[in-house]
């Protein structure tokens, strides 16, 4: 067996990418089920460490001699991330409340990536990421204070709506740029949008904005239900009240 000297190089220069958390991010729940247990890569490499927390898409595996190791979950054995995915079902469980319908299916670990475990509702409510599973996805960059944004919002709203009744596989998650979280629900509040949100303060915020390129606000990026691009300028689709477009969404096609 390799020593764990070689194996914390092996998850840290070869297969894993580190994160820390940044100031007002909302971290996940630590989970109870913290035995110390034998964990293997996908390498076949082999490591006893407990089972801390996942961060921003790192699984946080703690020694016994209480530092931190930080793994991707792909990079783990097909048996540890199901047992991973078990842990992050019951933790969601208990920090949410309620318990996760049987007939909802988990999103893909990419979507997970994008927006952690939790989202919020207009009344600060938590919402399943899993909301989001076989949805074309709009990731709305706006806030209140911006102008053009407060125009837009309504169009998009009216959009939304209709997709909704018409039983279009569709959601939006909300990313604010408001300056405060009373000000962010507000605004959600205030213009009916009836799609969750990132929680305010979240560090995957500044992640989204620097995957798509957000340079300005309002912007409207179309994902396909895989978490894959479609397009970073749905707004301009949105704008004439073109519903019809979703159907190309849908097919993977931006119009």
């Amino acid at each position: 067996m390799k020593t764990f000297k070689h194996i914390a190089c092996m998850f840290f220069c070869t297969t894993l990418l580190l994160a820390a958390p940044a100031n007002g991010a909302e971290e996940e729940e630590a989970n109870d089920a913290n035995a110390v247990r034998t964990w293997t890569s996908t390498t076949g490499d082999k490591i006893d460490a407990a089972y801390d927390k996942t961060l921003y898409g790192l699984i946080h595996l703690k020694k016994t001699d209480g530092t931190t190791i930080k793994i991707k979950k792909t990079a783990l054995s097909a048996e540890d991330q199901k047992f991973i995915d078990g842990l992050a079902d019951s933790a969601v469980t208990k920090a949410l409340g309620f318990q996760k319908s049987e007939t909802m299916a988990k999103a893909p670990d990419a979507i997970y990536e994008l927006f952690g475990d939790k989202l919020r509702t207009a009344k600060n409510k938590p919402v399943l990421v899993d909301t989001l599973t076989d949805k074309v996805i709009g990731i709305y960059f706006s806030a209140h204070w911006c102008p053009p944004c407060r125009a837009f919002t309504p169009q998009l709203v009216k959009f939304y709506d209709k997709l909704q009744a018409d039983g279009k596989p569709f959601e939006i998650v909300f990313v604010s740029s408001d300056r405060s979280k009373d000000a962010m629900y507000d605004y959600m509040k205030e213009m009916g949008m009836n799609w969750s949100a990132l929680p305010f303060g979240d560090k995957n915020k500044e992640l989204l904005a620097k995957k798509f390129n957000v340079s300005g606000i309002p912007k409207l990026v179309i994902l396909n239900a895989k978490g894959e691009l479609i397009t970073e300028n749905g707004r301009s689709y949105v704008t004439g009240d073109n519903t019809a477009i979703f159907d190309k969404w849908a097919a993977g096609k931006e119009k």
